[in-house]
This record gives structure tokens, C-alpha cells and sequence, in this order.
């Protein structure tokens, strides 16, 4: 077990900074609900799921080839060669998306920011920033540069925080949260340049293997799009039907099931070049060991997540929002944890199918889950509307697991901890009634009901050895480096 400290180490060093980075959407959200008009935090709403769909299209999946093809190398020309290559690439695409939205920004004004063009005109440099920041970052995770990768995902969190926290409480309303974004977009890219420059260099690319690298990331793009589909385009249809408003009602309740997310970000993180370099130095029984002890240790963390985020859900609303926007928005929680929960466990057996390159796979079952999820958004929302939203998203999810885990179970097979799954199962639906019964109100008494969940999870854990001491104590031994 000692050849996985470092591993382990790196996912631990992730899984806190995480969360703490994810805590500063949770400061920023009273900061936006409470002193922007509900048609304006829809509008950022819109704003923040079109920043995050472009930069897919832009990088053509050559970050995720970056990961996949220079995980194992040490040649710093080869290296230097291929970043600057596929980097190129991504610039010229950046480059040309950015201008398809200037040709369309009285469309796009109109459509999603009531006729304001500035909202419109400000969005163009966000999406180029956003779209290199997007490829860029990935070397940190491909080298696996785990300490430089978190600090910048801090950084990144509380700086945006800051600047448009500053903006919005300065009475500059909408435009001064974008150009806020704008600001700390641009601080955080150059850093990340400045780092890497320093690390290999600068070089005129060559192109001398963006053929396979393409190869690799184009069957990755239609994937993410669909992926993207299924996590954000149901605000659009929100808009469409409901109004701008709605989206505002909508997010709150959405962001807080999304939260799970942070227990997996760590191991889409880590995995892909870890399981990369160990796959392709033939170490199968380690591939093996790694995604058996991923999986376990994401269902013990999420499962009683999802459970007290649905029990906790209007009271959290209550604290972070309004009561306006809590009472139409806490029954989007539970659906889209439940979800979210899902994509967590996919983001493990996903591994499988990448290692294999079998990346089309993946696109395949995204566009299966895309199309479900728009047709179904088309259907419910106008009978449902937010609920009906948050179902399809829920279901969408469930589709993409059943796909990925039948497929990779074909391909590769490891042990998925059954009886550990339905022993934490157990414990999650207890601490759901004590949280359900306590029935905590005001942010204190959330935080301390949280605090003893989270004692008696551990605790029922332990009594049906789902959780042993022994592994208690290696966990302690690793972080404390006695191992």
C-alpha cells in the first residue's frame, strides 16, 4: 500500500481545497440574490452556463489529450512542442467563437440579457479568457502538480469572489459582476502562463503530433457538449418558457445539489494521469486496486451527502437566499443531488473507457443523455417548471451511469464494494430522519446538525464495519507521511 501515499496524498490535498474553493459560491450567493434584482441573477445565471459551454467547443478535447499523451513524458522539447501545439490550436478556435458572439451580440442581448448590449459586449472577452484558462490549467494536472494546481483553484475561487463581491456591494450591479469576472479571469491566466513559461519555456509549435492528439479530444467534444446539455441548457429552456426570473428562482436550489460535486472533482482530477502512467507501464493489478478503493471511498462520501442535502435544502436556501427564492427552489435540490451524485461515480468508471481510448464511447452516451434530457426539458418544463427541470436532469444522470457502467464493466472489471454501499445506504437514511426531526433553522444550527450527522455516520459506519479502525488508522498514517 505505500506505493499509493503519494496518490493518496494528492487526492487528500484536493478533496479539502475543494471544498473550501467550492465554499466561496456559497459566500458569493446571498452577495448576488440579495442585491440583484431576480431578473438580474438569472441573467448572471445565463451568463455563467455560456462561459462554461464554450470553452468545450473551443479546446476540441486536446486538454484531456494533453493528460492522456504526456502523462508519462520527460522530454521537455517533446513536451514543450505539444503544449504549445495543441495551445495554438485552442487560440485559434477561442479566437473565432469570440467572434461568431460579436456578429450575434444584439441576438444574444436580447435573447438573454433584455436588450443590454454592454452585458452582451463584455461576455466576448470573458469566453476567449475562459476558453485558453481551460487548456491551460491542465498541465498542472497533467504533471501531476497537484499542490500548484489547488492553490490555483483557490486563488482563482476567492479572487473572483472578491472582485465581484466588491462590484456588486459598490452599487455597480450587473456590469461590474461581469467585469469583476473579466478582471480575475485575466489575473488568474496570467499567472498560469507565467508559471508554466518558467517550467518549459517558450517555443514555436511545430504541429508534429496534433493528428493523434485531435484524434484522441475531437470524439471528446460532442460528450461534453452533451454533458453540458444535461447540467446547463435547461436554463435556457427555463428562460424560453418561463422568463429570466425563473432561471434566478431556479439556480440557488440547482448549485446547492450541484455542491456534490466537489467529492468527485478531486478524483477526475488525479485519476486520468495517474491511471494513465500506471496503465501504460502494464501495472494492471494497480489500476485495479486504485479504482476499487476510488469508488468506495466517493460512494461513503456522497451517499450521505445527497440524503442530508435533501433534508437540509429549504433551511440552507432560507440562510443563502431569499425566502421568495427558497420557497420556489428547494425541491430542485434533491433531484439534482441525486444526479449529481451519479455523474460522481460515472467520473470513476469513465477511467475505464478513456484508458481503453475508446473516446467515442463516451461521446455516444452523453449524445443519448443530451437528447433525453432536452426532449424531456421540451415536455415538463412548461407542465412541472423548475421540478420538471430537476427530474430530467435527475434522470438524464441515471442514464449516463446505467451506459457507463455497463459499458466499462465489459471492458474491465473491479471490485465495487456492494456491501459497503448498502451499509452506508444504511447509515445516510438515518442520519436523513435525525436531520429530518431535528429540523435545524438559522446557519449555526445547520452547521451543528451537520457536525452530528456527520458523527452518527461515522459512527453507524464503524458498528456495521463498513469503516474499519485499521483503515482509519493507514488514512492517519499517510497524511502524517509515518507510513
Amino acid at each position: 500500500m505505500s506505493k499509493y501515499t503519494l496518490t493518496a496524498r494528492r487526492l487528500g490535498l484536493t478533496a479539502v481545497i475543494t471544498p473550501l474553493a467550492s465554499l466561496s459560491n456559497l459566500i458569493l450567493l446571498p452577495i448576488l440574490t440579495k442585491n440583484l434584482a431576480i431578473a438580474d441573477y438569472g441573467a448572471w445565471a445565463l451568463i455563467m452556463v455560456t462561459i462554461s459551454l464554450l470553452p468545450l467547443l473551443a479546446t476540441l478535447g486536446l486538454q484531456n489529450a494533453m493528460i492522456r499523451f504526456l502523462a508519462a513524458a520527460t522530454d521537455k522539447r517533446d513536451i514543450r512542442e505539444a503544449f504549445y501545439s495543441m495551445g495554438f490550436i485552442v487560440l485559434l478556435t477561442s479566437s473565432i467563437i469570440s467572434a461568431l458572439v460579436f456578429l450575434f451580440v444584439p441576438q444574444i442581448a436580447a435573447s438573454l440579457f433584455q436588450n443590454n448590449n454592454t452585458i452582451a459586449l463584455l461576455l466576448i472577452p470573458n469566453i476567449l479568457i475562459a476558453c485558453l484558462t481551460a487548456y491551460v490549467i491542465q498541465y498542472f494536472v497533467t504533471f501531476q502538480q497537484i499542490k500548484r494546481y489547488s492553490v490555483l483553484l483557490f486563488f482563482n475561487a476567492y479572487l473572483n469572489t472578491a472582485l465581484i463581491a466588491y462590484f456588486i456591494l459598490s452599487g455597480h450591479g450587473l456590469e461590474g459582476a461581469v467585469i469583476a469576472l473579466l478582471i480575475q479571469q485575466l489575473a488568474v491566466f496570467a499567472v498560469i502562463m507565467y508559471l508554466i513559461v518558467a517550467q518549459i519555456g517558450v517555443a514555436i509549435p511545430k504541429f508534429k503530433h496534433v493528428r493523434q492528439h485531435l484524434a484522441y479530444g475531437l470524439p471528446l467534444v460532442p460528450g461534453n457538449i452533451s454533458t453540458w446539455v444535461v447540467n446547463s441548457s435547461d436554463r435556457y429552456l427555463i428562460a424560453f418558457f418561463l422568463g429570466t426570473a425563473a432561471v434566478g428562482y431556479y439556480s440557488p436550489g440547482y448549485n446547492l445539489g450541484y455542491m456534490i460535486y466537489v467529492i468527485s472533482a478531486p478524483l477526475a482530477t488525479l485519476l486520468p494521469p495517474v491511471l494513465s502512467k500506471h496503465y501504460d507501464d502494464d501495472n494492471i493489478a494497480d489500476v485495479h486496486t486504485i479504482l476499487t478503493y476510488s469508488l468506495k471511498w466517493y460512494a461513503g462520501m456522497a451517499l450521505p451527502c445527497v440524503f442530508a442535502l435533501s433534508v437540509l435544502s429549504k433551511p440552507l436556501l432560507l440562510v443563502l437566499t431569499t425566502q421568495q427564492i427558497a420557497a420556489s427552489g428547494y425541491l430542485v435540490t434533491p433531484f439534482v443531488a441525486a444526479g449529481t451524485a451519479l455523474v460522481g461515480a460515472y467520473t470513476v468508471l469513465v477511467m475505464i473507457i478513456a484508458l481503453k481510448k475508446k473516446t467515442a464511447v463516451i461521446g455516444t452516451i452523453w449524445l443519448l443523455c443530451a437528447a433525453l434530457n432536452f426532449g424531456l426539458n421540451l415536455v415538463l418544463i412548461p407542465y412541472l417548471g423548475l421540478v420538471g427541470a430537476a427530474v430530467t436532469t435527475f434522470l438524464a444522470c441515471l442514464l449516463a451511469f446505467a451506459l457507463t457502467a455497463l459499458y466499462s464493466f465489459r471492458q474491465f472489471k473491479f471490485d465495487v464494494n456492494c456491501g459497503f454501499i448498502v451499509k452506508s445506504v444504511c447509515g445516510s437514511s438515518i442520519i436523513a430522519l435525525f436531520l429530518l426531526l431535528w429540523n435545524p433553522s438559522g446557519a449555526l444550527n445547520i452547521v451543528l446538525s451537520i457536525a452530528l450527522a456527520a458523527v452518527i455516520y461515522l459512527a453507524i459506519l464503524l458498528a456495521l464495519r463498513g469503516l474499519t479502525i485499521q483503515e482509519i488508522k493507514l488514512i492517519y498514517r499517510i497524511y502524517r507521511g509515518s507510513y
